[in-house]
């Protein structure tokens, strides 16, 4: 990324946004010469669809993708992804200057284009760690550890989301510094100006918002179980949950339970980021209650959805389980809660005064990781 004039791959398994949607509008935005976006759905995803969107000086230029394979046995998924992203680099009929992947296995299949000299430089964006058992299987643990150090250790740059992926690595799986061809720390952002911030007094005062994946670990349930005793002190309160996932069954079947229905809203999963931000900015407090007995990745990562809450100006309240969760507090961008008992944070963080000096508070600290100041230095 050192010319506009760079022809960039990204390479990416997709359910909700990632970073790598942001780098594809900065370098759109840059107008480089040839900008293509490889992308294969997640198992939990509600296809299992390739796709490839290729952009030329800024605008969109091509595309393309493979059947669904959403019925197919696991191994022929990750056999097409293969296919597929080998026969996009040669379809393109050009040499990729650089490539960056979202995982290892994506890391993989840039390495096979890399080996036939249609990619120079891999970058290993590693958005995500887990230590142990990614996987209930054994053999699927194996796998996919082997391809992750193969990537740590083969690709020509490897970015991190957080300092903790690196201390990590050399905790659990031996890697040091010294192991890498080239490091850097390359965190989730926001477009800072793109978001229209609300003041207090335009909020939606009383609106609790959860932004992200709805899995067990992320905590819904907890807010979900507290209700009872907000409305106690908050009767008009309101909390409003964006995303999808497996676990939403099983908070709508617990919202029946603590019979909570006239203050929860389900919104879905809403794909368009400005939609989606709007809806986030509007609200008064957001929350991000990681369980840590659940979460294997979270706590070595940096989660988007915080970077986003902070972004639209909204105070926080999270479990300490994300890297700079302490930093959030001490910059009265939020607040660190207990997972066991938190009812009186939401409130506080509710209030009138509380909430305009952390609003103010958010705008200032999410300055600090732009997008624009973030790949801006990549460029460097």
């Amino acid at each position: 990324m050192t010319a506009p004039s760079n022809n960039v791959l990204i390479v990416a398994h997709k359910f909700l946004t990632q970073p790598d949607d942001d780098l594809i509008l900065f370098l759109n935005r840059k107008k480089y010469g040839n900008v293509a976006h490889i992308t294969h759905s997640f198992s939990d995803a509600p296809d299992r669809i390739s796709k490839c969107v290729w952009y030329r000086d800024g605008e969109l230029y091509k595309s393309w993708r493979s059947r669904d394979y959403r019925n197919c046995p696991e191994i022929f998924v990750y056999v097409k992804e293969l296919t597929f992203t080998v026969i996009s680099i040669f379809r393109s009929k050009i040499r990729w200057d650089m490539s960056v992947c979202m995982d290892g296995l994506c890391t993989f299949y840039a390495m096979i284009g890399r080996l036939f000299k249609r990619i120079g430089k891999v970058v290993y964006w590693a958005v995500d760690f887990v230590p142990e058992s990614r996987f209930n299987s054994k053999i699927k643990n194996f796998v996919y550890h082997s391809i992750n150090i193969l990537g740590y250790k083969k690709a020509d740059e490897m970015w991190d989301l957080s300092p903790r992926m690196l201390e990590a690595r050399e905790k659990f799986l031996g890697i040091k510094l010294e192991d890498y061809k080239k490091h850097k720390v390359v965190p989730y952002g926001v477009w800072v100006d793109r978001i229209k911030k609300y003041s207090y007094e335009e909020c939606e005062k009383n609106t609790l918002v959860f932004m992200g994946h709805l899995l067990e670990k992320q905590g819904v349930q907890l807010v979900l179980r507290a209700i009872p005793e907000v409305i106690k002190k908050v009767p008009d309160f309101k909390f409003k949950i964006i995303g999808g996932g497996s676990y939403w069954g099983e908070l709508a079947k617990l919202v029946k339970e603590l019979k909570v229905e006239k203050y929860c809203d389900f919104k879905g999963k809403i794909e368009n980021d400005v939609e989606l931000e709007d809806g986030i900015a509007k609200s008064c407090v957001a929350i991000a209650p990681y369980i840590k007995s659940l979460d294997t990745w979270t706590y070595y990562a940096d989660p988007g959805k915080v970077k986003k809450y902070l972004g639209c100006g909204v105070p926080v309240l999270l479990t300490n389980v994300p890297w700079n969760a302490s930093n959030i507090e001490k910059a009265r961008c939020g607040l660190i809660i207990n997972e066991d008992n938190f009812v009186k944070d939401i409130i506080l963080l509710m209030s009138k005064d509380v909430n305009i000096e952390f609003r103010q508070n958010c705008i200032k600290f999410a300055k600090s990781f732009d997008y624009n100041v973030i790949f801006s230095n990549l460029e460097t």
